[in-house]
């Protein structure tokens, strides 16, 4: 009988060696399947067991248009996390999933800010109200904003009073009334409490009056908001020294692009007539890094984009602002933790 040992050794030996590409080929496969942290998860993440002052931009597109599978944001909205209390600045579609996302409880939520009465900053505002306190929010949650801030807030309660009796009856819970309103017409102090000492300017953003533009100076850190404004020194000195500036930032070409692009599927609109308004309520890229050079800030957030579309890089939003600014460029993402 012949000795097959060695030949079955070699054999095995041969039969392993050729599979051993397929198995590397496959465990590559499955590494490569392996998905990436998701934007909430990397956000929850950044936020878990937080020491410093937060910044979390829930979204970072600007208006109202182009909704369709293009728009790649949410509208604008932001909340600070600091010392385990939250402050969220504008009220834009998506504010009440995004903040969900981040995993911060609702019962932190300590106050709300909105810069100016157009959609993208203050459609979801009262459902943020009526949501939150279904989730734990606080009765004694404070909102501050312009002008008839407090008549919308007592008219959105007015019109679901019933909805949140319903629940109130069904989760045993004190019904949600009424919220206390401050509504800032002027320059100077908004507000102060143990963390933080938020002031406001008026920028210019016409028709709309007033419109708000912040700045949050918490223990550790301060963070100016422009919100929506056209190119105004008034923000460069009110961001002076800030460790951040989020500015709303408009990439002109792209802009006449997109807008263009809408008018020939039917949008009823002159292009001359969107033009002019973009130019005198908003601030080209350009100007952002201008205004942001004069505050001497440490670093500049691009957000509230306009338009809120794919196809603009990165490096095209932050080479036109870097031709003035030379500190630290972020474009901004939702759910991107700064």
């Amino acid at each position: 009988m012949a000795d097959t040992s060695s030949t079955l050794s070699r054999r095995t030996l041969l039969t392993g060696l050729a599979a051993t590409p397929t198995l590397t080929t496959a465990a590559a496969s499955v590494a490569a399947q392996t998905p990436a942290k998701t934007a909430a998860e990397q956000a929850q993440a950044a936020l878990k067991d937080a020491k410093a002052t937060k910044l979390v931009l829930l979204g970072t597109g600007g208006g109202v248009g182009g909704l369709g599978p293009r728009r790649i944001r949410k509208m604008t909205s932001h909340v600070m996390l600091s010392n385990g209390a939250a402050y969220v600045l504008d009220c834009g579609v998506g504010v009440i999933d995004q903040y969900a996302l981040t995993g911060i409880p609702f019962s932190v939520l300590r106050s709300i800010f909105i810069t100016h009465h157009h959609a993208d900053h203050n459609i979801e505002y009262g459902p943020l109200l009526v949501v939150g306190w279904v989730n734990g929010m606080h009765l004694d949650v404070r909102a501050f904003g312009p002008p008839p801030l407090k008549q919308m807030t007592e008219d959105f309660m007015r019109a679901y009073k019933t909805t949140v009796d319903f629940w109130a009856e069904d989760f045993k819970m004190t019904p949600l009334v009424t919220v206390d309103v401050k509504e800032v017409s002027a320059a100077g102090l908004v507000t102060q409490d143990d963390n933080v000492k938020v002031s406001a300017i008026i920028v210019e953003h016409p028709p709309v009056k007033p419109a708000l533009s912040y700045r949050f100076d918490f223990k550790d850190r301060s963070i100016a908001f422009s919100g929506d404004t056209a190119p105004l020194e008034a923000v460069a000195k009110m961001a002076q020294g800030a460790d951040a500036l989020v500015h709303e930032a408009m990439y002109v070409p792209a802009l006449e692009t997109y807008t263009r692009d809408e008018i020939a599927k039917g949008r009823p609109v002159r292009f001359e007539d969107v033009m002019a308004h973009m130019k005198a309520d908003h601030t080209p890229v350009e100007d952002v890094g201008r205004i942001a050079q004069e505050a001497g800030v440490k670093t500049l957030v691009l957000s509230h984009l306009v338009p809120a579309t794919d196809g603009i890089t990165d490096d095209t939003w932050r080479s036109a602002a870097a031709k003035y600014f030379k500190g630290e460029i972020i474009v901004g993402k939702d759910l991107m933790v700064v």
